[in-house]
């Protein structure tokens, strides 16, 4: 995983390209949470890193392709992922404090400490950013049957379809006066 120490970022910045490969990543990610899809591709990265003063400023891009579960039909398919980002960050201030509260300009900002930033950590939450919460493989799915669990994208099946009706389907008969 890519870690780059504070002081090898010179006056003038630094332009960084790299990539991480499937097995890294899921090998990092695995020890982080539980997660539902899988690389299809490695994650290229790139970013460009400023200092001012103690804070940087980190612009970049990052970009692979992931599997993802639909969750109509529940077949994996292929979801290409691009992100841009801007991020400034700031090292933890030393506090004697237990709790504290947050300023606004804190809470639009992330933190490092330790005299170095976690590249590719910044890189995986770009993704988990990215993955669509309700992921479908394409728009016209129709998903699985409710009752047999037959996928309907293949063939309809021969269970009987009542249609739903709501408690407030009577409020689509009144009529009001304008």
């Amino acid at each position: 995983m890519r870690t780059l120490k504070i002081d090898e970022i010179p006056e003038g910045g630094l332009d960084l390209e790299w990539e991480e490969d499937r097995v890294s990543l899921l090998a990092y990610l695995k020890g982080l949470s539980r997660i539902d899809f899988d690389f299809a591709s490695s994650l290229h990265a790139e970013v460009k890193i400023r200092k001012t003063g103690t804070t940087l400023l980190l612009t970049g891009s990052v970009s692979t392709v992931l599997q993802l579960p639909c969750v109509r039909c529940l077949k994996e398919f292929s979801f290409p992922l691009s992100s841009t980002f801007d991020l400034l960050l700031q090292p933890v201030k030393e506090s004697s404090e237990e709790e504290k509260e947050l300023m606004e300009e804190d809470m639009e900002s992330g933190f490092f400490e330790g005299g170095e930033i976690h590249l590719s950590e910044i890189a995986c939450e770009q993704i988990f950013l990215e993955i669509p919460y309700q992921p479908v493989c394409n728009a016209e799915c129709k998903g699985l049957c409710q009752n047999c669990g037959k996928d309907l994208n293949l063939s309809e099946c021969q269970c009987n379809r009542e249609e739903f009706a709501s408690g407030f389907s009577a409020l689509g008969k009144l009529k009001l006066d304008r």
